[in-house]
């Protein structure tokens, strides 16, 4: 039983991993960004700090409820009856009181959010300085989506004020990649590479920053991506804008075409005799899904090529047969059966793997394998044929369901289901991690794809929690099933 929910934990972390990204496909937002705030808000006001909490209600050892300033209300941004009605405007207005943790100087300008009325609970004040106030103010002008709203939010990427550079990431962390693209002709792209290469710049914000160059920069600028991929004659200063490496990657291939994929299977993937850490072979790998997901920059049978490197490397061949399936690369029947009856007890985790691939595979010699490994290994086959079924279901949310009017007679094995793509199939998960243990300062491991939820689901942020919490069970249930010492990766 132990087995079963490990497997199943970890079958439904690929689930959420393969899901197909809407979004920047190397950024995750913070936070809610303020125009989300805002608009979940029924009362949205700018407030000037009239009596900050007592100091003693401040200090770490204190007792007592939680301490509270006021704030007389200065603009209202939305809800105006609201505030009304509740006595905080006119000439007898009263003072908003909320829970503040933090000492500021009277006079201080602040966002507040109101919910619940007659009686309106307010939210913990949001700092602003002027610019921050012109910032919160044009919010409700902008267009909902399309590259014309992140014009605005370009402007301040990097803004001397952190609340809304941070504000200004989690705009384009959330918006379309389409959207992104058609912003091309109003990037600077001097100024994106300038951010990368600054040691100082935050690894998420590195992805973004990598993600836009690779949408308008220059032969020049994929030159300077690939030195830092190489990462040969950089101080350790420079070194720092290797973090964020799946965005570089896929930012040095955007600009240099298929012919980039060389270095990269060279640096990172073709790992015979070299050790390569396990973290760059794993953005290596995003990139490569970004790349055969979202891109037409390189044919996929080229992606598939540099797949298929990790092959030769049974401790790793888990994190892309997944991918060889889903793409439809039935030319490693062969060498999976091989992996399938080599493994030992530290890649006995790659049988499942193995048999969900041969599931989904159309060629009569796969059913034929299926069988010959059944009799090596029963247990392997029937966790993975109940698991890959569950799993199957889980990913179902993203595909296109099937039509129970449908009378075509498919032969198509029950692991691939047809999508609304033609040509496209979803492959119930193999069962297999994608999370990768990132012990190396300064680099992030990267983040999975944000994708919306599927017409009358949960929303996309519901999406993202779920799939962390769940990688996070899939990292436990990993370590369980390899007996090896992480440093063998």
């Amino acid at each position: 039983m132990k087995n079963l929910l490990v497997g199943f934990t970890v079958a439904l972390a690929t689930a959420a991993l393969v899901a197909p990204a809407d979004a920047c496909p190397f950024c995750s937002a913070v936070s809610l960004t303020l125009a989300q705030e805002i608009a979940q808000s029924q009362a949205a006001v700018i407030g000037r700090l009239v009596e900050p909490p007592p100091a003693a209600a401040l200090a770490p050892t204190a007792d007592g409820p939680l301490p509270k300033g006021k704030f007389a209300v200065v603009e209202v941004l939305k809800g105006a009856d609201l505030v009304a009605e509740a006595g905080l405007t006119g000439g007898d207005a009263k003072a908003i009181e909320t829970i503040m943790l933090d000492d500021k100087p009277v006079g201080e300008l602040f966002l507040l959010l109101g919910v619940e009325p007659p009686n309106l609970v307010w939210s913990s004040p949001i700092r602003l300085g002027e610019r921050g106030v012109a910032y919160v103010r044009r919010l409700g002008e902008l267009p909902e989506k399309g590259a014309e709203r992140l014009v605005f939010f370009q402007r301040h990427l990097e803004d001397e004020d952190e609340t809304l550079a941070r504000d200004a990431y989690d705009e384009f962390a959330l918006a379309p990649y389409a959207d992104v693209r058609d912003l091309k002709a109003k990037m600077d792209p001097a100024q994106l590479l300038a951010w990368i290469e600054n040691p100082k710049v935050q690894a998420n914000r590195r992805r973004l920053y990598a993600t836009m160059l690779g949408v308008c920069g220059s032969q020049a600028d994929a030159e300077r991506i690939g030195t830092i991929l190489e990462g040969s004659g950089l101080s350790p200063e420079q070194l720092e804008a290797r973090s964020g490496l799946d965005a570089l990657i896929a930012c040095y291939v955007a600009l240099e075409g298929p012919a980039a994929l060389d270095l990269v299977d060279r640096l990172f993937l073709d790992r015979q005799g070299r050790d390569v850490p396990f973290t760059e072979t794993y953005a290596a790998v995003m990139a490569l899904r970004f790349l055969g997901e979202e891109s037409d920059l390189v044919p996929r049978d080229r992606v598939l090529q540099s797949l298929r490197l990790l092959l030769q490397e049974p401790k790793l061949a888990d994190l892309v047969i997944a991918d060889l399936a889903r793409w439809q690369d039935w030319s490693v029947v062969d060498r999976l059966v091989t992996l399938f009856k080599e493994a030992k007890s530290d890649t006995i985790f790659v049988r499942e793997p193995v048999v969900n691939y041969l599931r989904a595979c159309p060629l009569p010699e796969a059913a034929a394998a299926i069988t010959e490994l059944e009799a090596i290994d029963p247990e392997a086959v029937r966790r993975a044929a109940t698991l890959a079924g569950i799993a199957g279901l889980v990913a179902s949310g993203t595909a296109a369901a099937p039509d129970p009017d449908d009378n075509s007679g498919s032969d198509a094995p029950p692991a691939a289901v047809e999508a609304s793509a033609p040509g496209s199939i979803t492959v119930a998960p193999v069962l297999a991690d994608d999370e990768a243990t990132d012990d190396l300062p300064g680099r992030d491991v990267p983040p999975p794809p944000g994708s919306p939820a599927p017409a009358g689901g949960a929303p996309r942020w519901k999406w993202i929690l779920w799939a962390a919490v769940v990688l996070a069970i899939g990292l436990v249930s990993r370590a369980a099933l390899r007996p090896a010492p992480a440093g063998d990766r």
